[in-house]
């Protein structure tokens, strides 16, 4: 059974599961249904089970025992209605609310709650959830496949990540035997419980990207970029604590009730709650597929048949000469020229590439050619770009230039650049139409952590459709969620 059948016919086959493993929505009136009530104060002895004077007639006891876990009922539905069975205990009475259904089903005291047989529909949403997860895992080795600097392989990572901590999450819904609706709200909810999982790692991160930025503001100086891995770690760590912030100011809120059961104003905390903690989440997905693919870009070695090899310039000194940064990019560009004639006995064209700063006394590009020159590289073998102004030009006029010297577009290429920009170098290359492979060069640690984040944020505001795509379904979920709840509290 393929997986493309599966998702044509996945629904089908969930229903078909439901009819014959459960009894939610295939028993008529008379539908029998037992449950467990739980005796809180771990002491008392039940003397007797019986309905009040309202709820005769619309449910029939058939039997009742005491067990370690509390009083295990089972009942038969009559008539519709709303049903009160009492337990007594020696020193209390407990009510356990049910509510009997036009078709017979019983439901544990919500209109959507727990019920026979409804293990079985979340047994088929896990069952559901693990084929999402095959198809994220199988659409990531695909985009893999395709190119390593596909912005997909970042979106399949995060989405199969939280695809499968809710899966983990439904486990406890079958264990406890919980209510479908239960058990899809608990699914709902799961940002809030995974961002409280996360908030160590959270703190954590905080406390490292902030001695990073002490030690990068120390030595770069301070502004506002130099800042922006302490912000992301503030802010995630914000997000985490939104929920309790929302809790406190809605509590002691005059405008909305939030205490009254079946009023509106509990939901839309809910849906507040849950929309903050949905956001933090995913930006935390995000991020974690982020590192992995940045860190796969950073550390992959191109295939030895290169024709060109770019190199993205950056500031250089006041004399003319690179920094250590660019120069670390050189060499390493110089590195894998010399693999590759080892390997192969092919030789590589540099391209230089940066135009000249408003602060610099020379183009990035002429300055890298110089110490191309001075490292021994034949002129012949330079090709030096000396008019592009960011990372896009950078790939756009060193594309033209390697097409006219090829003669056409037939040609191979790398490029070199610092290993945090790896990975959005290679996106924006290939959404400029050049098919290349990176190289990182290494940095100081305090250093690539910041400029990570920067990349990392460059990235999300390049794809910001695709996030409000996800914004748009992680919202209209959360308000199905919330309204499927509230008709639950109101029916109930």
């Amino acid at each position: 059974m393929t997986l493309k059948f599966l998702k044509k016919y996945i629904f089908v086959i969930l229903a078909v599961i439901i009819a014959v493993g459960g009894y939610f929505y295939v028993r008529a009136v008379g539908s029998e249904y037992t449950y467990l009530h739980r005796d809180y104060n771990g002491n008392s002895a039940v003397k007797n089970v019986f309905l009040d004077k309202d709820s005769t007639g619309k449910v029939e006891i058939l039997d009742w025992k005491e067990t370690d876990k509390g009083c295990l009922i089972t009942v038969r539905s009559v008539k519709p209605g709303r049903v009160f069975v009492t337990i007594q205990y020696e020193d209390y009475i407990g009510l356990s609310p049910l509510i009997v259904h036009k078709n017979g089903i019983i439901t544990n005291q919500r209109y959507f709650g727990d019920s026979q047989g409804s293990v079985v529909v979340i047994v088929c949403i896990m069952i559901y959830l693990a084929l999402l997860t095959g198809y994220f895992v199988k659409r990531y080795l695909s985009s893999l496949k395709k190119s390593l600097y596909d912005y997909d392989n970042i979106l399949y990572l995060g989405l199969i990540v939280f695809s499968i901590y809710m899966m983990l999450s439904m486990i406890g819904s079958i264990i406890n035997r919980n209510g479908v609706i239960t058990a899809l709200s608990n699914m709902a909810n799961s940002t809030q419980s995974f961002v409280l999982f996360t908030w160590p790692l959270v703190v954590i991160t905080t406390v490292v990207v902030t001695i990073s930025n002490v030690q990068l503001i120390r030595k770069e100086g301070k502004t506002w970029r130099n800042m922006l891995a302490f912000f992301l770690g503030l802010f995630l760590g914000l997000g985490s604590l939104s929920q309790i912030w929302l809790e406190e100011r809605f509590f002691y809120s005059k405008i909305i009730d939030t205490h009254y059961e079946k009023g509106f104003g509990q939901f839309i905390l809910l849906f507040l709650e849950n929309m903050t903690t949905a956001c933090v989440t995913y930006l935390e997905c995000i991020l974690i597929g982020t590192i992995i693919i940045a860190l796969m870009s950073a550390r992959h070695i191109p295939s030895f048949d290169k024709d060109y090899i770019i190199i993205h310039g950056c500031q250089i000194r006041k004399d003319g000469t690179l920094t250590k940064l660019l120069q670390s990019r050189t060499d390493k560009a110089i590195e894998f020229s010399k693999l590759q004639k080892e390997a192969t006995g092919k030789d590589i064209v540099f391209v230089p590439s940066g135009g000249k700063g408003s602060d610099e006394v020379i183009s990035e590009g002429e300055a890298i050619r110089n110490y191309l020159l001075e490292n021994g590289i034949s002129e012949d073998y330079i090709l030096t770009e000396n008019k592009s102004v960011n990372t896009e030009e950078n790939v756009k006029f060193a594309m033209k230039m390697m097409r006219e010297h090829y003669g056409s577009d037939d040609y191979k290429a790398a490029f070199a650049t610092t290993n945090y920009h790896v990975f959005r170098t290679g996106m924006l290359a290939e959404q400029s139409g050049l098919k290349a492979e990176g190289i990182g060069s290494p940095t100081k640690r305090y250093f690539w952590i910041n400029a990570f984040v920067r990349e990392f944020i460059a990235t999300i505001v390049k794809e910001k459709k695709t996030h409000a795509k996800v914004a748009l379904v992680v919202t209209l979920i959360n308000i199905i969620n919330v309204i499927a709840l509230y008709i639950s509290v109101l029916l109930s």
